[in-house]
């Protein structure tokens, strides 16, 4: 169990600051936009109580891991370059707790954010920090292959591909439809072995 209080990180380009309610609104537009779920539709957020559900999920995380979700904003020296408000929310990353004694680790940024190299900035703080604050947790991390640019992101941190394995993700980006995602062609990262019951509660979450 972790006492530990939420708390910021920051990049050389990047501030990172626990998710709290009043960033919902912010997040919410990033995770209900169609264009930052190209590879799983049916993942996007429809409305405000599926990313409330997130600071929940957060919260939990932060209570028992010492980890959770935080939002990422530019730096105020690369908000200026940028001309954009530093204050404004470009995405998030996170180490959140999941069955089996492990963590997750996510990131999702607007397509504003593509192509930065933000994600890749952010996610390794946020490894960095799960490393301290719960080093018995395995730091795991699951990817579709149709997703290239996410794919990247994790062949440069720390991180060794676990398992490889699913189905196609053409009906899910070509029509829409909520396939399940066990049924998708999928990788599993992790920073240490897994073992069997965890591999496949991974799989199971697709």
């Amino acid at each position: 169990m972790s006492d530990r209080r939420p708390y910021p990180l920051s990049t050389e380009r990047l501030r990172l600051t626990p998710l709290v309610e009043a960033d919902l609104d912010e997040v919410h537009a990033i995770y209900g936009d169609p264009g930052t779920w190209l590879h799983l539709p049916s993942g996007r957020h429809r409305d405000l109580a599926a990313t409330a559900a997130m600071l929940g999920r957060s919260a939990e995380s932060w209570r028992t891991a010492g980890v959770g979700t935080w939002v990422v904003r530019r730096g105020d020296p690369e908000a200026r370059r940028l001309g954009v408000p530093a204050e404004t929310v470009i995405g998030t990353a996170a180490a959140t707790a999941i069955d089996g004694g492990m963590l997750n680790l996510g990131y999702r940024f607007a397509p504003s954010a593509w192509g930065t190299g933000y994600a890749s900035e952010a996610a390794s703080a946020v490894l960095a920090a799960a490393r301290v604050a719960a080093p018995d947790r395995a730091m795991t991390a699951r990817v579709l292959v149709a997703n290239p640019a996410s794919v990247k992101v994790l062949e440069r941190l720390d991180l060794e591909l676990r398992w490889s394995g699913g189905g196609t993700v053409a009906d899910e980006v070509t029509t829409g439809a909520a396939s399940p995602s066990s049924a998708l062609a999928r990788r599993i990262y992790a920073d240490r072995p897994l073992d069997d019951e965890q591999l496949r509660a991974l799989i199971a979450l697709g």
